[in-house]
Parts: structure tokens; sequence; C-alpha cells
């Protein structure tokens, strides 16, 4: 039986997308500023509450950063995905590819998704290394990354979104940052005790830092992981629909 193939079209965007992270700076500029301030968050924190003032064999704080990281630094990977392609002009030559819209967001969007499950992964020697040391919980530690990668493909997802409305890369990222923020912000206990009553409890429904909290706390909850689903088909559906409305 043969196995089914990508078709060479999408494949094409995805390696596009995939190679330029490593092709320009910013992929590696990304990846390093990120793996650094999140050991450093985690390992010395802010002042006191560092990971050798706890003494505790756990990763919790470093999921704590995590959301907060994601919303400064994945607007960098997402902001030049449709933005540059207008700068340059290369946005009509990508829509006389014989591949639907759909499959032109969905491949942008899994090259920026596999580029940050990758910078993610490398982070695995913290783990690893508090594991040598002390008796480390491998399921908190396992459902803490799994939500990571879905809190950042709902980022990503969302600023690829916002990127086709930008006319360039620092709008486009500024744009997105200010967007993740508040659905950051949504879920979080100031915010919900100013809105109060029924609007906190419609505000905590759609926030995407109370739906990362059950895995931070090692929980897989299934409808979390469906809010990140849906979330992500909702954002790409909107790019199609934008997408199609703007270039028929």
């Amino acid at each position: 039986m043969k196995l089914p193939t990508l078709p060479s079209g999408l494949l094409a965007v995805f390696q596009k997308e995939w190679a330029s992270y490593f092709n320009t700076p910013i992929g590696y500029v990304f990846s390093i500023l990120y793996l650094f301030l999140s050991s450093f968050l985690f390992f010395y924190g802010l002042g006191e509450g560092s990971f050798w003032d706890r003494k505790v064999a756990g990763m919790e704080e470093y999921f704590v950063w995590t959301p907060l990281l994601f919303v400064v630094f994945i607007p960098a990977i997402t902001m030049r995905l449709w933005s540059e392609e207008k700068k340059s002009g290369s946005l009509e030559i990508l829509f006389t590819l014989p591949l639907s819209k759909w499959e032109i967001v969905g491949a942008k969007f899994l090259a920026a998704w596999a580029f940050l499950g990758f910078t993610v992964c490398l982070s695995a020697s913290i783990p690893f290394s508090i594991w040598a040391f002390g008796d480390l919980d491998l399921g908190i530690v396992f459902a803490g990354y799994l939500g990571c990668i879905l809190l950042g493909g709902a980022y990503i997802s969302l600023g690829i979104f916002l990127s086709s409305f930008g006319k360039d890369q620092i709008s486009s990222y500024i744009l997105t940052v200010l967007v993740c923020l508040f659905f950051f912000l949504l879920g979080t206990q100031p915010v919900l005790k100013f809105f109060g009553g029924g609007p906190s409890a419609f505000a905590y429904l759609f926030a995407l830092s109370s739906h990362f909290e059950s895995f931070r706390l090692g929980i897989l909850d299934l409808s979390d992981t469906l809010y990140f689903f849906s979330f992500i088909s909702i954002n790409l559906a909107g790019n199609v629909f934008f997408l199609r409305r703007n270039y028929p």
C-alpha cells in the first residue's frame, strides 16, 4: 500500500517557511533569547523565589513564565509570515501555486509551530538537570510542555492572522503583542476581579492563560485541549477568509 504524501506545493511552502527561520537572524535570536530568559527566570527569578530558594525539584515556576515570554517572543516569528510577502511582492506568486488558501495558511502555521516546538524542546536540558539532582515528577513536566506547545500554537495562529493585516513587520509585531497580551490578561486575577460576576466567568472562559493553568499544574484536561485546537482553527479560518476576500 502506498502511503499518502503531502502535495509538493504544500511541502514547498512549509520548507520555505521552515528554512527562513534558519536563513535569517530572527530564528537564532528568538531561540537563544527565549532559552536564556526562560532558564534565567526559572533558576534565578526576579529577586526572591528562585529555584535555589525553593529547594524543590519541580518545574511549575518555569511554566509560570512561559506564557509571558510567548507574548513577547512568538510575535517575532509570525510578524513576517504575511507582511514580508506583501513587502517583497511574492504574495501574488505564492497564490499562483496549485494550492488552496487553506493549504498555504496551514503550511505557514505548521512551519512556525514546528519551529517553536523545536525551540521549546531545546529547553529539555532543564528537567534532565533537575532530575539528576532530585525526584522530579515527569508527569507534571510532560503536561507542562504539552501545554506550552498548545498555547504556542494558539499564539502563532493569532499572529499569522494578524500579520495579514499588517503593512510591515513592526506593525504586525506590535499588533500581535497587544492582542496576545489581551487574551493572556483576561484570565488573571486582577482582571477577573475588575469584571466580577458573569463578565468575569465569560472572560475566564476565553482567556488563554486560564486554559493553560491546568497543564501547568500537571493536569491533562480534554476541555482545555479542545479549546486550544478550536482557538487555532478559528484564527486559521479567519486568515483564510481574509485572504479569499482580499486576494480572490
